[in-house]
């Protein structure tokens, strides 16, 4: 019996050292390698391969939980967490709830932010959900937290190659086994990945949705192997692009409920910064989740002004731009709906006196990481004012972030507070500044109009998709133009379905232990409604 779970065991080790190349992840050593479980066993953690990683044994030393944690936060936590047990009179722990803690030190993590444990826990117990968070809140460890407790590997569907990269560089970092498949790569590569993904070797696998299409993807084998997986959470980041693209622009979107079946019915988790209540009803019933808990947290930003400004002469716009600008003391974004809009408006702001770059789509991919770099500060000589239409730095973080400008009104409020919650991601005071028109909704009309045509001729009938872009632009203009009414407050109104605030004894005492709660600057004014003496004096008129 011995001999035999010794075999299982040399067999796993041998997996995870061909998949590690044979050598420390830490430091590269190819001597004295150990093989170190992510989650220990005593915690709970199993053999799996996706659960372990190779180390050499004086990284191994320092990777030891044991060896991380002092005596006396050892004893508190230990006492916390049963102390938690006794008050859940609700059954909302699950049982690795012990875990934890230990998971957010793999993530590199001290604490919890506000909302962020409920909804781990909520995964933990195998819920699905739709989580609106904005953007910088913390959304992505909502769900990789959970997956790296649970035994498997999580499939994230995720609509931008870029935000693929970005993450998994980040959890390669923490030697956290996970990687992507798409078009860009090589069959080889390919391959060599779904082998370990076959293996179990993963703990996260991330894909776009047409991944799953037998009519996008040449090799059928290829969703074939995918589909025989049984992955621990079915994650859809970004999902108001099931809202937003289901019916037309990718309509593979539409089909993410035909997908989950294939899988297995997996707990399904959507994330998002950008879904009002009837966005959230129509996400969930798309997915085939229609009954899923709705977690909506951070969509109020006290630390951003917000200001609704009338102006028509493109000289008023450049003007209070400018003098923005000029007192910003950090990074400046003014959206752009259209490349042709954001060309007049790089001329425009030229012609006063303010080289800012502008990034679009027509931008070759050289070009666009470029100017990305340089807004970050990855790449010098740093710029910190940029015009951009609203693809711009998606899922990326900028924590200084003080100024968000809208040339012109976007397409819904959605989109709104997805782009000014760009700014003051580091708690600081912000501004948001939105010029408004009259008719500057024709543009927006438009737009969606050409949309239409295009899935007309593609032969889908994307007539629903065009009367929610109608009724969103509407939404968005006539709060923009009641100046009565605390725009805050209407955009809070907008996501919140009056969900109750209350928390379990037993929640409390975890919020206690593990959360914290990130330090807010209010800004100096709500709105122009509320403040509108302070709110003209910061557009210098």
């Amino acid at each position: 019996m011995e001999a035999a779970a010794e075999n299982v065991w040399q067999n796993v080790r041998q997996v995870v050292l061909a998949r590690d190349k044979n050598q420390c992840i830490e430091c590269g050593f190819i001597q004295n390698l150990h093989i170190h479980h992510l989650i220990p066993r005593h915690l709970g953690g199993s053999d799996s391969p996706s659960n372990l990683i190779t180390l050499c044994a004086a990284c191994h030393a320092a990777r030891h939980p044991t060896l991380q944690m002092s005596l006396s936060r050892g004893l508190i936590e230990r006492w916390a967490f049963r102390l938690a047990r006794l008050f859940d009179f609700n059954d909302e722990l699950p049982e690795n709830t012990e875990q934890l803690s230990l998971a957010l030190r793999i993530m590199r993590k001290d604490r919890f932010l506000d909302g962020q444990l409920n909804v781990v826990l909520a995964a933990l117990r195998r819920e699905s959900m739709l989580v609106v968070r904005p953007t910088g809140s913390g959304k992505t460890l909502c769900f990789q937290l959970p997956s790296l407790l649970r035994n498997g590997t999580a499939f994230v569907l995720s609509p931008l190659k870029a935000l693929m990269t970005d993450q998994i560089a980040e959890l390669q970092s923490l030697k956290i086994p996970a990687t992507f498949i798409n078009g860009d790569l090589i069959q080889s590569e390919k391959t060599a990945r779904y082998e370990l993904l076959e293996q179990d070797t993963l703990k996260f696998l991330y894909l776009t949705p047409e991944r799953f299409d037998t009519t996008v993807i040449r090799d059928p084998k290829e969703v074939e192997r995918l589909t025989r997986i049984r992955p621990t959470f079915l994650v859809i980041d970004e999902a108001h692009c099931v809202d937003r693209w289901g019916e037309d622009f990718r309509p593979s979107y539409g089909r993410i409920h035909e997908l989950k079946e294939a899988l297995g019915n997996p707990p399904t988790l959507a994330f998002t910064a950008t879904a009002g209540v009837k966005a959230q009803h129509r996400i969930l019933a798309s997915i085939g989740i229609p009954d899923a808990r709705v977690f909506v947290s951070g969509v109020d930003r006290p630390n951003i002004g917000l200001i609704r400004h009338e102006v028509f002469s493109m000289q008023d716009r450049c003007r209070i731009t400018k003098k923005l600008i000029g007192s910003a003391n950090g990074k400046v974004m003014i959206f752009v709906p259209t490349k042709k809009v954001g060309e007049e408006v790089s001329k425009a702001l030229a012609a006063s006196g303010l080289s800012i770059p502008f990034y679009h789509s027509k931008l070759s991919t050289t070009d666009r990481e470029f100017l990305l770099g340089r807004f970050t500060g990855r790449i010098k000589p740093e710029i910190n004012e940029v015009i951009c239409t609203n693809a711009f730095g998606m899922g990326i973080d900028i924590s200084n972030v003080r100024v968000v400008v809208h040339w012109l009104q976007p397409e819904s409020v959605e989109d709104y507070l997805q782009e000014f919650g760009r700014a003051g991601r580091d708690g600081k005071p912000a501004i948001a500044v939105i010029f408004k028109c009259n008719g500057d909704t024709g543009l927006r009309i438009f737009m969606a109009e050409k949309t239409a045509e295009k899935t007309r001729a593609n032969g889908i009938d994307g007539s629903a998709s065009y009367q929610r872009k109608l009724e969103s632009i509407t939404e968005l203009d006539q709060m923009i133009r009641n100046r009565r009414m605390c725009f805050r407050k209407q955009i809070m109104d907008y996501f919140h379905e009056g969900t109750s605030n209350k928390r379990s004894v037993a929640i409390r005492i975890l919020e206690w232990l593990l959360g914290r709660r990130i330090r807010v600057d209010r800004a100096k004014f709500c709105c122009d409604a509320c403040n509108a003496s302070y709110a003209r004096k910061q557009l210098g008129i």
